[in-house]
């Protein structure tokens, strides 16, 4: 999954608690500059509005599009309440909240991060929270701030002391900053949370691409990724996107990434690496690696772009269960399907539509899902309407990465669906297009009446695909739509492939060199323990490419020519040369051109993968 590597959030101000509320507010302070033990005060001044007297301070268990139980009150320690008069009031902490006897007009507490607690490993990083204190905080606000229970949609104003040199990069409203603090405004706890900050010493670029003003900010404790090299990574993807959506959807976006070193082993966990976005930015923790490579270039632009794009969903087209986000006891949509899978989709579309992605890199990525979803399915059928709603237990949290499987093919198979039965005038796109004008940021849709909805705009027999693909637990239609689209599709088929008889070896881990390990003597080319590769097939072998060359001439090779690899060894350089055999394998979900696809398939393929003229 990368693993998915999302969430989200939208801007959402809700009714005012009481006359004048809107006035009132919570003013926080977050003390970095005063970091201790990779701790940090925060104290918050209560709104005067709020009338309660036994008070509960409320930590999110979970926040929408996490998809799991989270609990960010455990990391909140030291808890302390005073009234008024400044004098102290009883303390009790409740499901992680904290509870205080008489009403409140100040809390101060102590917040461990989420990263290096050991109580944190399994929280998905990009949603947690790092304090670094001589270098780096990351400021996902829902694990530093709460709200007292039934007054999440008054105002906030945050205040964040911040160490020499650091700077908060962040789309949040800043009031004021100087050289000791900065000022921040919210109009909600939902919007205080939908911001997320990291500070550190600035590396950051800005950049206006197709109108929208772009901020990318960059933490890599080795510098090996730079902000204006990441920059340049963003840039065509975002073109892309733009190109396929004909304008770019908000006017300020601003891109987080935390960069982890090999030798930050107390935050890299279980390599949780992924995204977590929002209508006007996205945090993204991701391995630091030696170089910017290849690889960090594919992560970056296909991340970038999922996460860019849920602009269109969930932002502007939602159900109830995320307008109003319940923090306290979370309600789950039916339509992981629309929020992530389409997303997932959307970006793959983009890519292939632009010059990113070939049309059969794009057909070969759906069916490596449909192999995916064929492992899961082994275990037993998955309705993605059930996933979606029972996602927050145990059982269906091990399911939740088919959703990036499940989820793209659906929506290529809906797409195709939607333009065969509109005869070309509608797609995916241009539906979810009509229903955010109809409903938009801050008119949620009935969760159980969506599919009606999708119906009504383009046919009632569309109805039907939703019964049986996303509430049933039928496998897409997938062979029905790339036939279409003019491609020859088979379920299984016999494929022709390469391998050499006896290659058993790997490359040494924890060294930059590419030192040969051998499993079994004789092997095809005479490697032995400790070679070093020096070049195949006259490619330089280096550090950030040596297991793209392996696998791409000795694990899998792509045809039968002869493999030629220069090795070191202590005597000096020598090549060697050995050549795979051919084999056939059956494999699952075999696609191959048509060579005669009727005129109504190149028509309909023609428009699928249009370079967009806007």
């Amino acid at each position: 999954m990368h693993r998915r590597w999302s969430a989200y959030l939208l801007v959402w101000v809700g009714v005012q608690h009481a006359a004048g509320a809107a006035t009132d507010s919570y003013r926080v302070t977050l003390d970095l500059a005063g970091c201790r033990n990779d701790q940090i005060q925060v104290t918050v001044q209560l709104p005067t509005t709020a009338a309660c007297t036994e008070c509960r301070f409320v930590f999110p268990r979970s926040v929408p599009g996490t998809y799991s139980l989270d609990r960010y009150g455990r990391f909140i320690t030291d808890a302390r309440a005073y009234d008024a008069n400044g004098d102290s009031l009883p303390v009790s902490r409740d499901e992680d909240d904290i509870v205080t006897k008489g009403k409140p007009a100040r809390i101060i507490y102590t917040v461990n991060d989420t990263w290096d607690d050991p109580k944190g490993k399994e929280v998905f990083n990009p949603t947690g929270s790092n304090i670094q204190c001589d270098t780096n905080f990351v400021l996902n606000f829902h694990a530093f701030v709460g709200y007292l229970d039934g007054y999440k949609h008054l105002p906030y104003e945050v205040t964040i002391r911040k160490p020499q040199g650091f700077y908060g990069s962040t789309s949040l409203r800043r009031l004021s900053q100087s050289d000791t603090a900065d000022v921040f405004r919210a109009r909600s706890y939902m919007e205080l949370v939908d911001n997320p900050a990291m500070y550190c010493i600035p590396d950051t670029v800005s950049f206006i691409q197709n109108g929208t003003q772009v901020l990318v900010a960059v933490y890599s404790p080795n510098k090996v990724m730079r902000a204006a090299s990441v920059a340049e990574m963003l840039k065509p993807t975002l073109a892309a996107v733009a190109r396929m959506l004909g304008t770019m959807p908000v006017d300020r976006y601003t891109f987080l990434f935390y960069f982890a070193g090999r030798h930050q082993r107390d935050i890299l966990g279980d390599l949780s690496f992924g995204a977590l976005e929002h209508p006007y930015s996205s945090f993204y923790f991701l391995p630091e690696g030696r170089s910017a490579d290849e690889t960090a270039r594919f992560m970056i632009q296909s991340t970038a772009a999922h996460e860019f794009l849920h602009i269109l969903v969930p932002l502007n087209l939602h159900s109830e269960e995320i307008a109003d986000f319940d923090f306290r006891s979370p309600k789950m949509s039916r339509h992981l399907w629309l929020y992530e899978g389409c997303t997932e989709y959307f970006q793959q579309l983009a890519r292939a539509q632009d010059t990113l992605l070939s049309p059969e890199e794009f057909v070969r990525d759906l069916l490596g899902n449909m192999r995916m979803l064929q492992y899961f399915y082994r275990q037993r059928p998955i309705s993605l309407v059930e996933l979606s709603q029972r996602v927050l237990e145990p059982q269906y949290q091990k399911l939740y990465p088919v959703i990036y499987a499940h989820g793209p093919v659906v929506a290529f198979c809906l797409d195709i669906t939607i333009r065969r039965l509109s005869k070309g005038t509608l797609d995916l796109l241009s539906v979810i297009r009509t229903l955010m004008h109809k409903y938009g940021p801050e008119r949620p849709f009935r969760d159980d009446a969506l599919f009606d909805e999708f119906s009504a705009l383009v046919h009632p027999s569309l109805r039907e695909f939703f019964r049986r693909y996303v509430e049933g637990t039928e496998l897409p239609p997938i062979g029905e739509c790339l036939e279409a689209l003019g491609y020859r599709y088979s379920d299984s088929s016999q494929v022709e492939m390469y391998e050499f008889s006896s290659t058993s070896i790997s490359l040494r881990r924890n060294v930059e060199e590419p030192i040969i390990v051998t499993r079994q003597p004789g092997n095809d080319f005479g490697f032995r323990n400790g070679d070093t590769l020096v070049r195949i097939n006259s490619m330089l072998v280096t550090p950030e490419n040596k297991y793209n060359l392996v696998s791409r001439f000795i694990w899998s090779p792509e045809s039968a020519d002869t493999v030629r690899v220069v090795v070191r060894r202590a005597e000096g350089e020598v090549e060697l040369r050995a050549a795979p055999r051919r084999i056939y394998r059956t494999m699952r979900y075999v696609f191959q051109d048509n060579p005669h696809p009727p005129a109504e398939a190149l028509a309909l393929r023609a428009a699928f993968f249009r370079k967009s003229s806007q």
